[in-house]
């Protein structure tokens, strides 16, 4: 009865940070695809669950240290972050610190597994973790170095995928490059939704130091780098010609879903959906587009 509640309680966390599924995992895969080289099920599904699992157990870490936090953001009106398991407590800080253990284990050893590449770039991704949510370090709270471990944990996800197989080729150059530098400049826009608790808790976003237009407008300017340097440099990396035109789409649809917020930040119904069911979306298609150029190399 006890091992049925412990599991059950460990997939109810598990849904909380789906995001890990969307952001960390989808890019091991593009990876994995931009080697170009045969998949077997068995490398994608060691790599995927690898990436996943490790991802998870930073993130349940955060979920520990940043609880005080999230319950004093539920005070100031944002009970986003509160509605956690733990935050509802629904899951003891105890269980949960087993949960990021048991994660954090099961992908390491399926790092091990496929090669000491791979492994030691989970066992950084996971040393990055710890200082991103420990205290007196906590890099979440000091400006730039948020977004800046983000970008990281980004471009380590992408390097896993390429590992994995070990090819590190110009296309997962590229897309390494271009979702670090998303992450750092397009990824703010999802601080808009705790800018009040993060003011109060001394967390420097970049919505806090410069305030939600000028965030909004260097995510906008980032987009428009990104689709200048693809543009440029597209046919130089091997990718297709379709690859330019699909990315610009997106792109052209990010600036547009992206820049009522300058107006609107301040709604969160209206701040929740374009972030969630929209943005996050357009990122992820945006990646798949590198995916899309090389296919060429398989005619």
């Amino acid at each position: 009865m006890l091992l049925k509640d412990v599991v059950k309680s460990y997939i109810l966390c598990l849904k909380s940070r789906m995001v890990v599924l969307f952001v960390y995992t989808w890019a091991a895969g593009i990876s994995l695809l931009l080697t170009g080289a045969p998949l077997s099920l068995i490398v994608i599904l060691k790599t995927l669950l690898a990436v996943t699992f490790v991802s998870y157990g930073i993130y349940f870490y955060n979920d520990i240290m940043d609880l005080e936090d999230d319950l004093k953001n539920k005070e100031l009106g944002n009970p986003i972050p509160a509605s956690r398991p733990l935050g509802r407590g629904l899951v003891s800080k105890k269980r949960m610190a087993l949960y990021a253990s048991i994660s954090s284990i099961f992908g390491l050893t399926l790092s091990y597994l496929i090669n000491m590449q791979v492994f030691l770039l989970q066992l950084i991704y996971i040393f990055m973790g710890i200082l991103y949510s420990t205290e007196p370090i906590k890099l979440k709270k000091r400006f730039l170095l948020k977004q800046l471990t983000m970008a990281s944990g980004l471009a380590i996800s992408h390097l896993t995928g390429g590992f994995a197989l070990g090819i590190i080729n110009l296309p997962i150059i590229y897309i390494t490059i271009l979702n670090a530098a998303l992450a750092v400049g397009v990824s703010p826009i999802m601080d808009l939704r705790d800018i009040s608790g993060d003011k109060k808790i001394g967390i420097k976003t970049f919505p806090v130091v410069w305030g939600p237009e000028l965030t909004i407008r260097l995510a906008i300017g980032v987009l428009i780098s990104s689709e200048i340097a693809t543009i440029v440099g597209y046919s130089r990396i091997g990718f297709n010609i379709s690859m330019p035109i699909l990315f610009t789409v997106i792109v052209v649809t990010l600036i547009y879903v992206i820049s009522p917020l300058i107006k609107k930040w301040n709604d969160p119904y209206y701040l929740n959906v374009t972030l969630h069911k929209k943005v996050i979306p357009l990122l992820q298609l945006l990646q798949l587009t590198a995916v899309i150029g090389i296919i060429k190399f398989y005619i």
